[in-house]
């Protein structure tokens, strides 16, 4: 399993913790690590490699309540 740190991006964070902050799926399991007014990092245990992981993770939020209407960046650090 493969651990990588993951920043996210956004005016409205608070959405991006919220949704992220414990999520797991059958291909990652993520955990909040520290968030300010318009950036988050998680820690992301996964089977993906790193760029597969995050745009996994862009295609989860983008089918969630706020995704489709919130600018966002997603990207391993």
């Amino acid at each position: 399993m493969n651990t990588y740190r993951i920043q996210m991006n956004c005016g409205q964070i608070s959405y991006l913790c919220e949704f992220f902050s414990e999520y797991e799926d059958e291909q990652i399991k993520t955990t909040l690590l520290s968030s300010n007014r318009v950036q988050a990092v998680f820690e992301a245990m996964t089977v993906l490699h790193g760029e597969e992981a995050v745009k996994h993770l862009k295609q989860v939020f983008q089918q969630s309540q706020f995704g489709p209407g919130l600018y966002y960046t997603i990207n391993k650090i």
